[in-house]
């Protein structure tokens, strides 16, 4: 089955097309500056004509002043540092759920070997599909208390046990048992939106500047390349989306992503300002009619273009595709 190119595919495509004329400017930044010198300040003393003059006579006097030694002051103790506030179970929960759509909490007693494993496997379920993981040891009274406190007196915990939790703060599944990594994986994989809540912000923002794009893109491909003129309102237009595609990665680049997503995106919201870049450089070679300036930058489009849907499909971004 044919698939139909997006906006920003069809507009990447038309500058393949563009042969590129023009001349370039160049910007001169003239300075000037002024110094000013200071006059001097003159302090004169004003006589009257005819008047007497008066010497006064000076008498000094020397006088003894007697040394004291300062007796050192005592140095201030120093402030004692505040002791850090102790992690709750609340708020280790509310910081993975900050950064992970569902949160794996695994209940555990720690001498017995095999809630252990079942502790570690739930950490590497967890890790499998992106998913936050808090353990909790039952039998520390402390954490026992913060568990009853944040999912109420009736829960009845039991060890080994994984609890699944889904944004704002609820609790979504429960799994009493050993269970291995698969299974927990699996669960949590279940528990996962289909588009993430950031995700979903992202392709909100890829859809907008897209449309924009479109009304862009038919200006290039009507424009009559043979003339100076429509040369010109081609490289105008370029010059237009190169401005969109910077306003599009501003944007993205706004957006808080999932720690273990923020890699990937970051790469995204660099090859957006690339492709604005690219854009750009195209054109000023339209404008000089510069054809291998013109296949140099298009080579780089194509790689760019590639690398643009690659993370796009592994961040699962609705829109944004080039």
């Amino acid at each position: 089955m044919k698939s139909t190119p997006t906006p920003r595919a069809r507009f990447v495509a038309v500058i393949a097309l563009i042969v590129v004329a023009g001349a370039g400017a160049l910007v001169f930044l003239n300075t000037q500056g002024s110094s000013n010198s200071a006059k001097p300040h003159l302090i004169r003393t004003h006589t009257s004509t005819g008047a007497k003059t008066e010497t006064t006579k000076t008498t000094s006097t020397t006088e003894t002043t007697k040394t004291t030694t300062a007796k050192p002051k005592p140095k201030p103790k120093p402030k004692p540092k505040p002791k850090p506030k102790p992690s709750s179970i609340a708020t280790e929960l509310d910081a993975a759920l900050l950064n992970h759509a569902v949160v794996v909490v695994s209940l555990y007693a720690p001498d017995v070997a095999t809630d252990t494993q079942a502790m570690n496997e739930a950490k590497a379920g967890a890790a499998q599909v992106d998913a936050g993981f808090v353990a909790v040891n039952i039998y520390d009274e402390k954490q026992a208390r913060q568990l009853a406190s944040l999912l109420g007196t009736e829960f009845n915990a039991t060890n080994p046990e994984v609890l699944f939790f889904k944004r704002p703060h609820s609790l979504a599944l429960e799994l009493k048992g050993f269970f291995d990594s698969e299974v927990v994986a699996q669960a949590a994989s279940n528990l996962h939106p289909a588009i993430e809540f950031w995700a979903n912000a992202a392709g909100g923002i890829c859809t907008h500047y897209g449309a924009s794009l479109a009304p862009l893109e038919s200006k290039v491909r009507n424009a009559d390349l043979t003339t100076a003129v429509g040369r010109k309102e081609a490289a105008t237009a370029m010059e237009r989306a190169a401005a969109l595609f910077n306003e599009e990665a501003t944007g993205l680049g706004a957006i808080r992503v999932n720690v273990a997503k923020a890699p990937l995106f970051a790469e995204l919201v660099a090859d957006f300002r690339q492709a604005a870049t690219n854009m750009s450089s195209e054109a000023q070679a339209l404008r000089r009619n510069n054809v291998t300036a013109e296949n140099a930058i298009e080579a780089k489009n194509v790689a760019l273009t590639d690398s643009i849907n690659t993370l796009v499909a592994k961040l699962n971004i609705p829109g944004c595709s080039a």
